[in-house]
């Protein structure tokens, strides 16, 4: 059947059987005439119009005649008001309420029901009608009462210790990221205080006081040792975002594997070598000496005859006991000799008798200067260490210094991991906007080497606000650049926050500076630190930065690289890189080390303290007058082991002359410095002599008879990797 027979039957059909006709009879014709002639001849109400007005269907035009239920209405189910536009024109009919005569196809877009529905309602499409729109609003749920801060404690308690106990969770790396995240959120909103009680909790509630450095959990977060709030002030800056978890769990647990090295682009750091840096200066064969001590850690509370073999914590202490032996310091197993035992800090007698033999050894007129290369103070447990007696120690140590060697020797000095309170602990300038909490520290100690005549007042200034961090020129015209390493230092808890970024206290970028500057100036350089950037105790990022700024200004700028910490007599060499890790030349692999180009050595003074089962000893060194690259150097040492049986004082040795001990034939030129190229040669000769990478281990420890040195290959391969690693990268692939 055609549309307009159709649509002229279901009308007659309509007006026949659903509603009374009140119109005229030939209204069914009417509408079939409009069909068929494609113009209506019929008004809103029935009433006639001539074929071209405005009601014509053709031009998709609409009737409506509500009086009697029938309705003109677009194909998309909208009535329309006469002489609106609509693109098809159909007469329907209602019969209560409902759609009851329309046949609907497919892809009908109509917004009612075509199918009946009885005497229920109508049935809408498209969210027409009455349906309530997309962004009706709904009513809130009552609010949860408001959780006291105890109530907020305790559930982070019971969720962090529910995550700690694996029970949804097997790998400990994932536990342990999970629990630093719990915590991160929880000091967004708990104050310090609050944070302190929940670290408490947490500790007592797992039984974690074996990573409380032999105090209590309550004695090592409050009360003495006090690290409650630093932590919190920590887990408050930490990100997921920037790998601080992983990084935290890593270096702290060894839990996780090694975050990613971060890519560096070091052309936002410096330019390029220049063509005429690529090596260093002729040497003049003129030397002065220089004295190199390390780790003096004085202890002022040892106790004379206590228990120097002590199970827990520092030896020779009043409260210092022997767990397996039964002893404490009122009956000691091995009575503490006054001049020191190897599970002790230095006593007053040993640290005095190091500066007596530097005399007796050297002749102190021809000593230029001498560089300490950190760590004062002594290493009592955290619950027993207080910002004064850190005070006391720096104050005590510096005034000796300058008393032992007089006011014509500079001591030209660095901060150690061990010369601030609490240990280890720096933070950037821009961890908090107000203050530095360890400025006390910076100012302290600037302003003693200032009275003392080391440094000048603006370089005094200069290191009070930037963390110790100081350059100075010599007489002789060295620079000598003094760097704040627990910027890299792994226990450093600050450095876990904001981890991608290698540099957030600035001293790398210091150093930079200073090293630009004196390129400029043709000046050679010193560079002087306390932790080595290669080994265990190194961040990566920092520490792979720090050897791309070596790398860049070695050998024609910096002369020497001089560290402490490992209470070890230890070299570290700095190679090379192989190339770039993508297409951009200033971003680099640093594990990828070009062993053929060796460009700086790291010396690592040996230690005066004899903890842990070292001997004490100092170094000195014969540098070139001009280059400033040392072409020889000795140790001393006293050998702990007699101890009991000194009388007067410690009896300080020698140990050895590098000359002699690693050039025997004397194949090296005798003017020629003992620089990277030297001990790259050492350590080739290494790998195909376990007895000389033996010799050299055993004069790390300063002859102590207590560390046995391995013969394992596998063993003494890797402690040949630890001298050419210069990175914590690096270093950890040995």
């Amino acid at each position: 059947m055609h549309l307009t027979t159709y649509l002229a039957a279901a009308l007659s059909f309509t007006l026949s059987t659903a509603i009374p006709n009140p119109f005229s009879p030939d209204l069914a014709a009417r509408s079939a005439t409009c069909a068929e002639g494609g113009k209506s001849v019929g008004g809103p109400c029935g009433e006639a119009h001539q074929k071209g007005q405005n009601y014509a269907c053709g031009d998709h035009r609409i009737l409506k005649c509500r009086a009697i239920g029938l309705t003109w209405q677009t194909t998309g189910g909208e009535n329309c008001a006469a002489g609106e536009k609509c693109s098809v024109c159909l007469l329907v009919s209602v019969v209560n309420g409902h759609e009851s005569h329309r046949r609907a196809a497919p892809l009908d877009t109509y917004p009612r029901n075509t199918v009946p529905n009885g005497d229920g309602p109508v049935l809408y499409y498209n969210g027409t009608g009455p349906v309530p729109g997309v962004d009706t609003l709904s009513p809130k749920p009552a609010a949860l009462p408001s959780l006291s801060t105890q109530q907020v404690s305790n559930a982070i308690v019971q969720e962090v210790v529910a995550i700690a106990e694996g029970k949804f969770q097997s790998d400990n790396c994932s536990i342990c990221i999970s629990s630093v995240s719990a915590l991160h959120i929880a000091s967004l909103s708990l104050s310090q205080d609050a944070m302190t009680t929940v670290l408490i909790d947490i500790c007592e509630t797992l039984d974690l006081t074996s990573l409380v450095d032999h105090g209590t959990c309550n004695s090592y977060f409050s009360g003495t040792g006090g690290l409650g709030p630093y932590f919190a002030q920590l887990l408050q800056m930490m990100s997921v975002a920037t790998g601080d978890m992983q990084a935290f769990c890593f270096y702290e647990f060894k839990v996780c594997e090694a975050p990613p090295v971060v890519e560096i682009d070091e052309s936002a750091w410096f330019s390029p070598k220049p063509a005429n840096k690529g090596t260093a200066p002729e040497p003049s064969g003129e030397t002065v000496e220089v004295l190199h001590f390390s780790d003096w850690h004085l202890d002022p509370r040892f106790d004379i005859g206590g228990e120097a073999n002590c199970t827990t914590g520092l030896c020779c202490h009043s409260d210092s006991a022997n767990a397996n032996l039964n002893t404490t310091s009122l009956d000691p197993s091995l009575p503490a000799s006054r001049f020191g035992d190897y599970y002790c800090d230095t006593p007053a007698d040993l640290g005095l008798s190091a500066f007596k033999s530097m005399g007796r050894n050297v002749d102190l007129k021809k000593v230029a200067f001498s560089i300490f290369t950190g760590d004062i103070t002594s290493h009592d447990r955290t619950d027993q260490f207080s910002q004064a007696l850190a005070e006391y120690e720096e104050r005590s140590a510096y005034a000796t210094f300058r008393a032992q060697l007089g006011s014509s020797i500079p001591v030209y000095a660095t901060l150690g991991n061990h010369d601030s309170w609490p240990s280890g602990f720096n933070t950037p300038n821009s961890f908090r906007n107000d203050t530095n909490s360890f400025s006390w520290n910076y100012e302290l100690l600037s302003s003693l080497w200032q009275t003392e005549g080391w440094i000048n007042e603006t370089e005094q200034q200069y290191a009070s606000s930037h963390y110790g961090a100081y350059a100075h020129t010599t007489k002789e015209g060295l620079r000598i650049i003094s760097i704040n390493s627990d910027f890299w230092y792994t226990p450093n808890i600050f450095n876990y926050y904001n981890y991608t970024d290698p540099d957030k206290s600035g001293i790398l970028r210091f150093l930079t500076n200073e090293l630009l500057a004196a390129e400029a100036a043709d000046q050679r350089v010193w560079i002087v630190g306390h932790v080595p950037s290669g080994g265990g105790s190194a961040v990566a990022n920092p520490s792979v930065l720090f050897h791309s700024i070596v790398a860049r200004f070695s050998p024609a700028t910096i002369a020497g690289v001089f560290f402490g910490h490992t209470h070890q007599d230890n070299k570290q060499i700095f190679y090379d890189f192989a190339g770039a890790s993508n297409s951009s030349l200033s971003i680099r692999n640093y594990t990828d080390l070009n062993y053929d180009t060796p460009l700086m050595v790291g010396w690592v003074g040996p230690s005066i303290v004899p903890l842990t089962n070292y001997n004490a000893g100092w170094s000195v060194y014969q540098v070139d007058s001009s280059t400033f690259e040392i072409v020889n150097a000795q140790v001393y040492f006293a050998n702990i082991s007699n101890s009991l049986t000194w009388n007067g004082e410690p009896d300080w040795e020698f140990e050895y002359d590098a000359r002699s001990t690693y050039d025997p034939e004397c194949q090296w030129p005798a003017t020629a410095p003992l620089n990277a190229t030297f001990w790259d040669g050492v350590t080739n000769r290494m790998m195909s002599n376990n007895s000389l990478i033996q010799e050299y281990l055993f004069l790390a420890t300063k002859k102590s008879p207590m560390v046995a040195i391995s013969d394992s290959t596998e063993s003494l391969a890797g402690s040949i990797c630890a001298i050419r690693s210069s990175n914590r990268a690096v270093s950890d692939t040995c």
